[in-house]
Parts: structure tokens; C-alpha cells; sequence
């Protein structure tokens, strides 16, 4: 397995339906149907801005983290509108602002890891967590932050083993029925300076 920035425009389809399957209870109500929102997701991921794990040509996981201009999915007022129209452009971005994260100084913040069911268990979101820190290092930053659902135990488990604890985190209240989950954690694990002490 290798891990590299980025991805093909021919892997495109494969990252949305990772990114998609991960994260479609949270998404799909901003959209009327899953079709529409699986392709709207797929067209708005920012291949820049992923941490890829393959085996030859197959990508076995993703994990998305934000930049200074933007997350993993980078759905811009314009674009969304040109390709759902102007009701259910405005229908997508309500519904997604909450689940907003914007950066935090000095901490890469995680925008989505995803891992192929069948490869689930097999190490491959370990070595993307592990990639991910070692990005931070070289950035210059301090940690690396994630959020995660309270229906996600599985995951948070992987965090802390991996040794994230939790900084924060939030309740949805009233929205809880819409998006599928009501509360999440933040979690940070720090980081080690490329060439330094911890």
C-alpha cells in the first residue's frame, strides 16, 4: 500500500463513492435524492486536498483535510448552482452550513477519511491518519484535528487508539432528526516537528 497527495481525474468517481458511502447520512439531506447528491459531492471533492492510499491503481481510502482555501469538498455558491439550479443550490447550502468546519491555526484539520468496506480493519485508515501527520509536521503544525459522530463508534475508537483525545465538541439539538446524529467530539493528537522534538 502507498499513500500519495491527491488524485487522478480518472479516480474521481472512486473517492465520491468512498466519500459518499462514508458520510451519506449526513449529506443526503441537502439533496432530493442520493443520485444527486452523490454526483454533486463527487464534482465538488478538491483533489488536492486528499490523502490517497492505493495497491497498484486501486484506491483502498481517502482521508480529506483543509487548506487556507477550502475543505476536501469545495462547494462554491457558483458552481453548485450550475449544476443543480437555484431552488436546490440554495436547498444544498443551508442544509450543509451547519456541518461546516472552518481551520483552526496551527492544526490540520481532517475533512473526511473514508476507507473501502473490504479494507476496512486492514490498517488502511492507520496509515492514512499516520500520512496525515506527517503532512502537519511538514506544515509546520502543532496537531492534527477530526470530528466524529456519536452513530460512529468504530471510528472513535480508531482515534484514540491512535492517540487522539478529545478538545471539544457539539449537540445538534433539534436538528439531530435531520442530519442522523446528535452529538460529536473533536479530537487532536499532536504532532511531532519534521526534524524535531516533539
Amino acid at each position: 500500500m502507498e499513500i500519495g497527495r491527491g488524485f487522478s481525474s480518472a479516480e474521481r468517481a472512486r473517492v465520491g463513492a468512498l466519500y459518499w458511502e462514508a458520510f451519506a447520512a449526513e449529506l443526503s439531506p441537502a439533496f432530493g435524492d442520493e443520485a444527486t447528491g452523490r454526483a454533486e459531492i463527487t464534482a465538488s471533492l478538491s483533489a488536492d486536498r486528499f490523502l490517497v492510499a492505493r495497491r497498484g491503481t486501486e484506491v483502498l481510502g481517502v482521508c480529506g483535510f483543509r487548506t487556507a482555501d477550502g475543505g476536501a469538498v469545495d462547494q462554491t455558491w457558483r458552481a453548485t448552482r450550475s449544476r443543480l439550479g437555484w431552488a436546490a443550490a440554495l436547498r444544498a447550502t443551508a442544509v450543509l452550513a451547519p456541518l461546516h468546519r472552518g481551520p483552526v491555526p496551527g492544526v490540520l484539520v481532517l475533512d473526511g477519511l473514508c476507507v473501502a468496506a473490504d479494507r476496512r480493519g486492514a490498517g488502511t485508515g492507520s496509515a492514512l491518519l499516520t500520512a496525515a501527520g506527517d503532512l502537519a509536521a511538514r506544515r509546520g503544525e502543532r496537531a492534527v484535528q477530526l470530528s466524529v459522530v456519536d452513530t460512529n463508534p468504530r471510528a472513535e475508537a480508531l482515534y484514540r487508539r491512535r492517540g487522539f483525545t478529545v478538545v471539544g465538541g457539539g449537540d445538534l439539538g433539534p436538528l439531530a432528526g435531520v442530519y442522523g446524529f446528535r452529538r460529536y467530539r473533536t479530537l487532536q493528537r499532536a504532532v511531532r516537528p519534521a526534524g524535531g522534538r516533539p
